[in-house]
């Protein structure tokens, strides 16, 4: 080689060198990919895309603390047939190398992984396998697999899952140590802590906007830093769990541009409306990207409603739009938002996150409904706290710097979204910016500008939920006569007559439609079996997990109080019981051995990962009791002791 090329190419490898070396010491954030299709029977949501095990491509919602919560292969074990685009995790493909070792995770979570929807059934399994974010890996990372779950609605039907729930670290922490039956303890990492203490990431951290389906808006999920166009306006900042409870001081209706489809610009003061025990300082919610719905008091989605054209359905605790109401379309198209005011530091300042009513027009699919429907997210059935899930997320933005203990929530813009602005968060950063943007022109385009023509010319065929529930196409629904209807009876006899003829043929006919479900009109307690869903041919392959077309019925009774199985199939939402999540999992045995005999076989243990984050205070600890009813499994004492916070 000559001396002149020899010189270029040592210089290239110095290069090479000095920009490998600046990128390990300086690393970027880090950003998550993002499915192409959306998900769920109450979205449709964005969903984001890693790899586990073997090459297990799986979507997955952002936004659980801890553990990420996975349905498995074995989720169909009791189902004639399965769904799942989202796909399911197979443990017979795991990565984890467990040559050597033995021992069994004593921890066992309980089946509830979302805070605003009741969930009942067996526990999940604490488990460990290799990620593929899409570009990074982690090892070992910790799981809960799903396979015996229910989400538990006001009829007290249990529905089945569709997507788990991706953890996004947790305060304070780079990974779960679990103590075992027998044997060392298991180290489990958390996505963000341990890339940043593998200096992959700059701080132990996210963001996340969720975006949406309809309009098309891209999400965005960011380790180790943010994308400022994300954030508008004012932003919230609080400390430890971004799923702790926060102050919702009201909740109120804007119009934000054009002419109003109500009798009003604005109206405020829904939170507390018609309810007593709601002072000025509002209610306490959490906000939580594993959860759909906004779980809030009935009396608030009630006054909410009372200016929607919707009505009520009792089994599924929602409000359905009335699609053939004019006001729906102009409602839902309009320049009009629901707006949520927090308190934010004193009760004297307050920051408001506004959600267009363009979001709040979902659809409903199998299993839930037999056919489908568009309906407004205000839910009050059962769970454990107030809740402001995914349908709020689409136009929130919420972020946690996990090695400062604090985290943010703020204005998420509108579809017209500017090319992302990533700054890095570092490891001692309590603050974030937001940008320039307006949100009033990022939705621009995307909502319609009404004019007054708009609101004169359509003249609604029914009045909104309160004034006039009217009939629906579901069998659920509650019903009843409108108020001009009963002024219409008192004109004279004949229309009188013509009354109680429609009357008695609405009543037949909902007699008919409902009669399969009657059942569940009685007390829980009383409930023997399931409304029984259609089950359309199709199977799934067990060897590897493949979905097939179809959906499957829930199968388990909720008023048995045990079951062959082992687990209580009784829903304990108000208070969970602890003798529920009490039950021994092994870590992985195979298949063809009787869960009673496992203590006679010595399986591999599963392997350590060598970084622990260093410096006093900050040691691996044992997950406690958390707020979802989960709780430790008894046995010996655990390696570490167990942190107070809730989780």
């Amino acid at each position: 080689m000559a001396p002149l090329a020899l010189s270029l190419h040592l210089s290239f490898l110095s290069y090479l060198t000095v920009v490998s070396r600046v990128a390990a010491d300086n690393p970027a954030p880090f950003a998550a990919t993002w499915s192409d299709q959306t998900f769920g029977p109450d979205g449709p949501w964005p969903a984001v895309e890693v790899t586990l095990g073997l090459d297990q491509k799986i979507a997955m919602y952002p936004g659980r603390e801890y553990q990420s919560f996975l349905l498995t292969s074995d989720y169909c074990n009791n189902n004639t047939t399965c769904s799942s685009k989202a796909r399911l995790y197979n443990k017979a493909q795991s990565q984890v190398d467990n040559t050597g070792s033995t021992g069994s995770i004593q921890y066992v979570p309980g089946p509830n992984f979302m805070i605003g929807l009741g969930m009942a059934g067996g526990n999940a399994t604490s488990w460990i396998d290799n990620m593929d974010l899409g570009g990074l890996t982690v090892p070992n990372v910790s799981l809960a697999l799903l396979s015996d779950s229910y989400a538990v609605y006001p009829d007290n039907t249990w529905y089945p899952l569709s997507v788990g729930c991706l953890g996004i670290g947790a305060p304070g922490t780079v990974n779960q140590s679990f103590t075992t039956n027998y044997g060392p303890s298991i180290n489990a990492s958390l996505i963000p802590g341990w890339l940043n203490a593998h200096r992959q990431l700059p701080s132990n951290s996210f963001s996340m906007h969720l975006g949406s389906a309809n309009p098309p808006m891209p999400g965005s999920l960011y380790f180790g830093g943010y994308d400022q166009n994300r954030i508008v306006g004012d932003i919230l900042t609080e400390t430890d769990d971004y799923t702790k409870e926060i102050s919702l001081k009201d909740i109120s209706i804007s119009v934000i541009d054009g002419s109003s489809p109500w009798d009003f610009n604005s109206k405020n003061g829904l939170l507390a409306a018609n309810n007593a025990s709601i002072s000025t300082g509002g209610i306490k919610v959490s906000v939580d990207g594993c959860s759909p719905y906004l779980t809030l008091p009935k009396s608030t989605c009630d006054a909410i409603t009372g200016h929607l054209p919707v009505k009520y359905n009792k089994n599924l605790g929602l409000y359905i739009w009335q699609v053939d109401d004019p006001k729906y379309s102009q409602i839902v198209s309009s320049a009009s938002t629901l707006d949520f005011t927090f308190l934010a530091g004193s009760n004297t300042q307050t920051v408001t996150i506004s959600v267009p009513f363009r979001h709040l027009n979902l659809t409903l699919t199998e299993p839930l409904v037999d056919t489908d429907q568009q309906y407004f997210p205000c839910y009050t059935g059962p769970s454990s706290h107030y809740t402001l899930g995914r349908a709020f997320l689409q136009d929130a933005f919420v972020g946690a710097n996990w090695g400062t203990k604090t985290w943010w929530l703020a204005q998420a813009p509108g579809p017209n979204i500017p090319t992302a602005q990533v700054v890095t968060l570092a490891q001692g950063d309590t603050t974030i910016k937001a940008s320039t943007n307006d949100f009033k022109e990022s939705w621009s385009g995307s909502w319609k500008v009404l004019k007054p023509a708009d609101v004169a010319n359509s003249s609604s065929s029914s009045s909104p939920q309160g004034a006039n529930p009217g009939p629906t196409a579901s069998a659920n629904s509650s019903g009843g006569l409108s108020t001009g209807a009963a002024a219409g009876i008192g004109v004279g006899v004949g229309v009188a007559v013509l009354g109680v003829v429609a009357a008695l043929a609405f009543f037949f006919f909902r007699r008919r439609k409902a009669s399969s479900k009657a059942e569940l009109d009685a007390p829980a307690s009383n409930v023997a079996s399931y409304p029984v869903h259609e089950i359309p041919a199709g199977s799934y392959n067990p060897q590897n997990g493949t979905p097939q077309h179809g959906y499957y019925a829930p199968v388990k009774n909720p008023s048995t109080a045990g079951s062959s199985d082992g687990f209580p199939h009784s829903p304990n939402l108000a208070n969970d019981n602890p003798a529920m999540y009490n039950v021994q999992y092994a870590q992985q045995y195979p298949q063809q051995y009787p869960q009673q005999h496992l203590s006679e076989y010595t399986q591999p243990y599963p392997q350590q990962y060598s970084v622990e984050l260093p410096g006093a205070g900050h040691q691996p600890t044992e997950l406690p009791t958390d707020a979802y009813g989960t709780q430790a499994n008894t046995g010996p004492p655990p390696t570490h002791p167990a942190s107070s916070n809730p989780h």
